[in-house]
């Protein structure tokens, strides 16, 4: 049974997926020159890279160290690359084909692309996402709210670029709102998954939470650094010195919030 904060944080974190996409949909002529929001990505940037390194990893350690005593070996860490790695493939793989299609000369008329592109692109944001919710879900207190932050920072402009991307595809109008809803439940479905174990207390319940934000701290890492690859914020837009000084202002921000929480986790 979700508590009634988590049960805001589901409610809210769908409604800011849905709100982020609903624009493009309804106003599809409207937004296709749209430049995004880059002090915006630029500062999420800055907190995903402090939850990832000062955060979540480290509390990783912990629970590992107290679950698991007699290892030594960095398991957190081999979770982390590994979530990251895999996400990276993913994001190369996709950007593959969408280079293939870009490539290829198409008349201005029919200059759509096929519904695989904005398919791949919303399976490649939904499960870190769905990584996230777990997160978020057996997190408590100030990790759990800087986590709620991060993922709001971010849900609603990954709604609003994953519905310019199906505007721009051969999806119906049904299939895109389909498509949206799919991408707004994965962080709630994660939440419930992470809140669920959480509430059974289950004896591997801390090896399940040591993983978890394992994964999510490789999530955070790759979502703040490489993300959308040449696209990301961190390459795109902190060339621009005010954004790369909203980019560290995120990232000074939420490490201050650590220092002043005292230890990254708490059983």
């Amino acid at each position: 049974m979700l508590t009634i904060t988590q049960t805001f944080y589901l409610v809210v974190i769908f409604l800011s997926a849905v709100v982020g996409g609903f624009l493009p949909l309804a106003k599809p002529d409207a937004v296709k020159s749209s430049d995004g929001f880059p002090r915006g990505e630029a500062f999420a940037s800055g907190v995903f890279l402090a939850l990832s390194l000062l955060m979540m990893l480290p509390s990783a350690f912990s629970v590992f160290r107290q679950a698991l005593p007699n290892v030594e070996y960095p398991v957190s860490s081999v979770i982390a690359v590994s979530a990251f790695l895999v996400l990276l493939a993913i994001e190369h793989q996709t950007g593959k084909v969408v280079h293939e299609r870009d490539a290829r000369p198409v008349p201005p008329e029919v200059d759509l692309a096929p519904a695989i592109i904005p398919l791949l692109l919303t399976g490649m944001i939904a499960a870190p996402s769905f990584f996230l919710g777990m997160a978020l879900g057996v997190s408590d207190g100030t990790q759990a709210k800087l986590i709620f932050i991060a993922i709001i920072l971010h849900k609603g402009t990954a709604g609003f670029a994953l519905a310019m991307n199906m505007v721009r595809s051969t999806l119906t109008q049904r299939q895109a709102v389909l498509l949206l809803l799919t991408f707004a439940i994965m962080t709630p479905a994660g939440l419930v998954l992470g809140g669920v174990a959480k509430e059974l207390q289950p004896d591997w319940l801390p090896i399940f939470k040591a993983c978890v934000l394992s994964l999510g701290a490789g999530t955070f890492l790759y979502m703040g650094t490489l993300h959308e690859l040449k696209h990301a914020p961190m390459i795109q837009y902190c060339r621009n010195p005010h954004c790369f000084l909203v980019m560290v202002s995120g990232f000074t921000v939420t490490a201050l919030v650590r220092w002043i929480m005292g230890e990254a986790h708490h059983l």
